[in-house]
């Protein structure tokens, strides 16, 4: 099946126009862009962080070793990454409303809202949680959490998902410098 049956639905090529009092002037739009920028950043570097981290030496012959670096991580993703996803959320949604760029109109913008919306709400509903749990666990057993199967797994599905998220957000870094399928290029 052909999509064109459905072309006057989803105009990609020609948003509709903004209205003009909607529209960011052309330092507004730069102060967004640039604190989009700069959020998306920190993301990318606390996720990254959060997959580095399992390769800082801890002391996993006493208690608190396991507990620090839990209390470290749940630390780096509740207060920074969290902060930094949903800012990068929110200015994303702000400059695809009130710019021209909208939310649709390209290739790379699709997989950039995918990504963002997959990874915000994954992390808020089970990686969130899932390190709030690890971080009780550590606090509850210390030495006797590297014998828990819900800690040992808990870590793996954690240090997975740190790894994966690293290269997701990093692809849609690399996505909106070279804007891979730009509809203005296939025209």
């Amino acid at each position: 099946m052909r999509l064109s049956g459905i072309k006057g639905l989803f105009p990609l090529n020609n948003p509709p126009p903004i209205p003009s009092m909607l529209k960011l002037s052309a330092p507004q739009q730069k102060t967004l862009k640039s604190l989009h920028i700069i959020t998306s950043g920190l993301w990318l570097s606390s996720v990254l962080l959060l997959a580095l981290l399992p390769l800082v030496p801890i002391d996993e012959a006493s208690g608190e070793g396991i507990y620090t670096y839990r209390l470290i991580f749940h630390f780096i993703d509740t207060y920074v990454l969290t902060a930094a996803a949903v800012l990068t959320l929110l200015t994303g949604l702000i400059y695809s409303m009130l710019t021209k760029w909208g939310f649709f109109r390209s290739g790379w913008l699709v997989y950039k809202w995918i990504v963002t919306l997959g990874l915000v709400l994954v992390g808020t509903f089970y990686l969130g949680p899932l390190s709030a749990r690890l971080l009780e666990i550590a606090a509850e057993e210390r030495l006797s959490a590297l014998r828990d199967p819900a800690y040992t797994t808990g870590d793996a599905v954690l240090a997975a998902a740190a790894l994966i998220n690293t290269i997701l957000l990093a692809l849609a870094v690399l996505f909106s410098v070279f804007k891979p399928w730009n509809r203005k290029a296939e025209k």
